[in-house]
């Protein structure tokens, strides 16, 4: 084991157009093979513009190095970031997550992280390192979701290596990110528009959309639910359960696992549906497929709802979609946000509110007309001024 000593390090200048202050000093790291070593640390303590003498410089450097001189300092590993991933992040992590995260992580990893970072040591990335990172993600010309998404995965990967005592601190907190560029209004699915895409859907389909838009359900919540779960008698549905990609897992979150009630409407839709499936015993699925298991949702979405829309001339419409739906209908009966959430199965009522929840222009419009005439109430309208100008006229 290499012998702790006292360090005051050495700083010099760097660079010609942009000079920058450079602070080295040894450390010890832990091997792959487990022992220890020491390396050669080198950091940029910022711009000679910014800071102007070399003491200034040196009082930084004594910052970073007071808990290595004080023995505080808990050794770092050498082992490669792909090396990490691969026996222990892979292996131990990535399985605890939702399948669909794990599909997204996976993306992540061999199209951006792999690639970049897989020759890197765990103890040489620093928070200047993923920085730059991000920068060069948008310098690509990738969407400002997909370097978050980036970000995201890469945080995740290191905070393990804290927790497994690999690194001290995880270097991805604090990274900073442009704003994100201002999204296009959401399209909101006129009940005009909704009947229209009914009619062009054969059955059980037709049924699928209508008790998404009736219910709020996720699609992989629809796909995934059992007859067992549905009382035809009391008019509930119990969601327990999701599919994804034809496997079963736990709902988003632990709102997401909720009993909800569904209306006449919704009743009769579900118990025409059993009259006339074959399926239906109590651990049939609702909703099973050609070969009796789930349905794919993104089979769905391109060979049914796809080409539905479009043949009703409505645009594109996703399953998604109908859940802003049904939370944008409810706000705009009034319904409390607190049973539009429980009702949509989101974890925090902002979510209900701020992603779900769209103003509907009709009730936006009469909403600041009644405003007017509680303001001015002696200030006739230009529907009742033209009405009355024809009456005259006449």
């Amino acid at each position: 084991m290499a012998r702790r000593r006292y360090q005051t390090g050495c700083i010099f200048k760097r660079g010609k157009r942009r000079k920058v202050w450079v602070a080295r000093w040894r450390e010890d790291v832990i091997k792959p093979d487990g022992s220890r070593g020491r390396i050669q640390r080198s950091v940029v303590l910022g711009l000679v513009s910014e800071i102007s003498t070399r003491r200034q410089a040196q009082t930084l450097l004594a910052d970073r190095l007071r808990l290595l001189n004080r023995g505080l300092y808990r050794p770092q590993s050498t082992v490669l970031m792909c090396d990490y991933i691969e026996s222990e992040w892979t292996n131990l992590i990535l399985p605890t997550l939702k399948l669909s995260t794990q599909r997204g992580y996976r993306v992540v990893l061999r199209r951006h992280l792999q690639p970049y970072w897989g020759e890197w040591r765990l103890c040489d990335v620093s928070k200047l390192d993923i920085q730059q990172f991000v920068a060069e993600k948008f310098r690509q010309g990738l969407a400002w979701q997909t370097v978050r998404n980036c970000w995201i995965t890469l945080s995740s990967i290191l905070d393990s290596a804290v927790e497994y005592g690999y690194l001290a601190v995880n270097p991805a907190r604090g990274v900073k990110f442009p704003p994100q560029a201002p999204q296009k209004e959401p399209k909101i699915l006129t009940a005009e528009a909704f009947t229209l895409l009914l009619d062009r859907l054969r059955e059980p389909f037709r049924t699928m959309v209508a008790l998404t838009a009736l219910t709020g359900f996720r699609t992989g919540e629809l796909l995934a639910l059992h007859w067992r779960a549905v009382d035809l008698s009391v008019g509930t549905v119990r969601v327990c359960e999701s599919v994804f990609q034809g496997q079963f897992q736990r709902p988003k979150s632990e709102r997401s696992i909720r009993t909800v009630p569904v209306g006449p409407v919704a009743r009769w839709l579900l118990e025409t549906h059993l009259q006339r499936s074959a399926c239906k015993n109590p651990d049939d699925l609702v909703f099973s497929g050609p070969h009796g298991g789930p349905y794919r949702d993104f089979s769905l979405t391109e060979r049914v709802l796809q080409p539905a829309a479009k043949a009703a001339g409505i645009g594109r419409v996703t399953w998604h979609q109908l859940r802003h739906v049904h939370a944008s209908i409810l706000h705009d009966l009034g319904v409390p946000a607190k049973i539009a959430q429980q009702q949509l199965g989101h974890a925090t009522v902002q979510t209900t509110l701020n992603l779900y929840t769209h103003t509907i222009p009709e009730t936006h419009r009469r909403a600041v007309e009644a405003l007017e005439r509680v303001l001015f109430p002696n200030v006739p309208n230009s529907a009742d001024s033209n009405n009355k100008n024809d009456a005259g006229n006449q």
